[in-house]
């Protein structure tokens, strides 16, 4: 992922210089990923697409505030403010957060056509699919987006044990999905 290393900088610059520059260098360094992270707790790439926008629309109107001393890093605070919105949606449509559908869409404009541009990289997402919601979500955060444990807790609003149980119980289930595709030398 295209992270922004000054990601703290750059956003409190903006909620105090208002410069839509550096919300943009924002949205274009996360974008990708978090789709990704919203299409997973929705089934609707639309809903997603959207999801996405309202999270930096919350940035760019509300300017939450972040201390990076109380709510770790700026990424896993970014994914907190996403999945409350995800969550929020769910809720008002009164839909049931589901696994991504196995097959991805084939327009090559669409940010999972570019994250998927090799063969193991397809596979491996559709291996991803396959799991449970949950252990889909921390194995993305942890593998895809580099997140570390306590970034995934904070990101996801569980505690520390609980991501590292569903980590481990994520990995045990997409070794079977990976052998079970024809993969034995998989690095976990």
């Amino acid at each position: 992922m295209n992270d922004l290393p000054d990601a703290e900088e750059v956003y409190l610059r903006y909620i105090t210089e208002y410069d839509d520059r550096d919300l943009e260098a924002l949205l274009s360094a996360y974008r990708d990923g978090l789709y990704l992270f919203l299409l997973s707790y929705v089934r609707n790439e639309e809903d997603a697409e959207e999801l996405l926008m309202d999270t930096f629309a919350k940035l760019a109107v509300d300017k939450p505030d972040f201390e990076n001393r109380r709510n770790g890093s700026f990424k896993s605070w970014l994914y907190a403010i996403a999945r409350n919105n995800a969550l929020m949606h769910i809720r008002k449509h009164k839909m049931e957060a589901v696994p991504l559908e196995e097959e991805t869409a084939a327009d090559a404009n669409t940010p999972e056509s570019v994250l998927l541009k090799d063969e193991q990289n397809k596979m491996l997402y559709k291996a991803l699919s396959g799991l449970k919601a949950d252990y889909r979500r921390v194995l993305m955060l942890l593998y895809i987006e580099g997140l570390t444990h306590e970034e995934i807790a904070q990101a996801m609003g569980l505690r520390l044990r609980q991501i590292y149980n569903l980590i481990d119980r994520g990995k045990k289930a997409l070794k079977k999905t990976l052998e079970g595709m024809g993969i034995d030398d998989a690095q976990y």
